[in-house]
């Protein structure tokens, strides 16, 4: 297989594409402008790669030609080490520019030859969240994969909404990561990835550029949901705060769920759901780095050497790319999920030692 950069002291970026499960690294290498992986935890948009080629004789415009809905799978890292297998993807786009002539080519993980987009109304009673994603995945040929737990559903309703939206809706309302990786339906449940080992511990030496956003505006203090009690023959409703561990310092706003809610197990789960997605966006940031295969959606980071920022962060998002000119590049979207104890002292401290100034007679004075 063949570096795109000389190696020198540096391990060389490496790649694996197969085409229609047929491998063409050797193939496509001395064309090779670029190759981008962009792997989301939410669902939002799916998985994509993106291969950008050189086309100086043309070969790309005629024989090489790829076919729309034709499958890539491709594998990434460094030479001598085990590369990152970033899927199983669905050519969706491509795009020709000159001169000089280049392809670019697009392709999804959630399969654009499967109707996962298309509307559909439709009501499923008496069921469980996990039953609910095996029906669909079973319609579109897909397994479930991941975990999901044991949400009990009286009746839900898919009202002009295509497969892709409505299980994110699902995810979404209790706690749940959602997409679609080529033939997997998968489902994870965030309290869990939250929790889990960091894969990296990175200080501020280890990247070329860190940016980090702390907010109050849509970290709101509790989060309501109001159900019809059939005991009681009222309607309730169940209030859920904010632990303080994530946001010491939250909006004074309710976040007051709209939707249908059957039971107090129900209101509970969605509240908690809620709640904690909006504690996760309080604080966020951004960091690129060299390469590094471990860096994908979902897995977690420890950060130190930051200050108030120090502590286990989980990647929400990140693209990984190679090219030609820039080696091996990793950039990741991430969001705090716990502070460390010395990380909340520096926070308190700063507060305490906040001085405020203001205008007397003219002159700025303390206070």
């Amino acid at each position: 297989m063949e570096a795109l950069i000389p190696a020198g002291n540096v391990p060389a970026p490496s790649f694996e594409l197969d085409y229609e499960r047929r491998n063409i690294t050797v193939a496509v290498t001395p064309f090779l402008l670029s190759l981008t992986y962009t792997d989301n935890l939410d669902g939002d948009e799916a998985d994509s790669i993106e291969v950008q080629l050189e086309d100086v004789d043309g070969r790309w415009l005629g024989d090489w030609y790829p076919g729309l809905t034709d499958r890539l799978r491709l594998r990434m890292g460094y030479q001598g080490a085990a590369l990152l297998d970033c899927g199983l993807f669905e050519i969706d786009e491509i795009d020709v520019d000159g001169p000089p002539s280049t392809v670019r080519i697009r392709a999804l993980s959630a399969a654009v030859s499967k109707p996962l987009r298309t509307e559909n109304n439709r009501a499923f009673e008496k069921t469980t969240l996990a039953a609910i994603a095996r029906e669909i995945a079973g319609r579109h040929g897909l397994t479930v994969t991941g975990s999901i737990a044991p949400v009990e559903i009286e009746r839900v309703t898919q009202m002009k909404q295509d497969d892709l939206k409505f299980l994110q809706r699902l995810a979404r309302d209790y706690g749940h990561a959602f997409s679609v990786r080529g033939d997997q339906l998968v489902f994870q449940k965030l309290d869990e990835l939250r929790a889990a080992a960091p894969v990296a511990t990175l200080k501020p030496g280890d990247l070329s550029r860190y940016t980090f956003r702390d907010k109050i505006k849509g970290t709101p203090k509790n989060t309501t949901v109001a159900y019809h009690d059939p005991a009681k023959k009222a309607l309730v409703t169940y209030s859920l705060g904010g632990d303080g561990e994530l946001v010491s310092a939250p909006s004074a706003d309710t976040a007051k769920l709209t939707g249908r809610v059957e039971s107090k197990a129900q209101a509970k789960a969605k509240a908690e759901a809620r709640q904690r997605r909006d504690d996760d966006e309080a604080t966020t940031g951004g960091l690129t780095l060299s390469g590094d295969p471990r860096l994908v959606a979902g897995n977690n980071l420890a950060l130190s050497g930051f200050g108030v920022f120090d502590g286990r962060w989980q990647i929400k998002a990140s693209r990984h790319a190679i090219t030609r000119s820039g080696g091996y590049v990793s950039d990741v979207d991430i969001r705090r999920v716990e502070r460390t104890p010395a990380a909340k002292a520096k926070t308190a401290k700063a507060k305490k030692q906040l001085v405020v100034y203001g205008l007397k007679d003219g002159q700025v004075v303390k206070g």
